[in-house]
């Protein structure tokens, strides 16, 4: 349960990114729960929580690339969430998506970080 409950957090990381961030651009978006030296650092590593971890960040981030390009397909934009810049933390993003999960057993089958995004997108509404 814990794995899941960090793809789910790697997931909701990776689809905070804009679509611009996919792109050709070398910039990276500003605030981040991770960043590339602590990944590395964790990939890097043999011991098998943190190849579980770095598994579960890169699995993450390449499901939320897909929901990206599908939404982008189908709509010909990506909807976006507002997230609070000061106080957010890890656990909250977390419990945010698992509550979501838990009240919506019927969208479960689809992509988890599809189901990820909706529930930030309720959660932390732009204005």
């Amino acid at each position: 349960m814990a794995m899941r409950a960090k793809l789910f957090f790697v997931m909701a990381v990776a689809l905070f990114w804009s679509a611009s961030v996919f792109s050709q651009t070398k910039e990276l978006p500003v605030g981040a729960f991770e960043n590339g030296n602590n990944l590395f650092g964790v990939c890097s590593d043999d011991h098998h929580f943190n190849q579980a971890y770095c598994k579960g960040y890169v699995v993450g981030v390449a499901d939320a690339i897909m929901v990206v390009n599908s939404q982008i397909a189908n709509m010909g934009s990506m909807p976006s969430a507002c997230l609070p810049k000061d106080h957010l933390v890890a656990e909250q993003v977390r419990d945010v998506v698992v509550q979501y999960l838990a009240a919506h057993p019927e969208t479960r089958h689809e992509a988890a970080a599809g189901n990820a995004l909706k529930a930030l997108l309720a959660a932390f509404p732009c204005k």
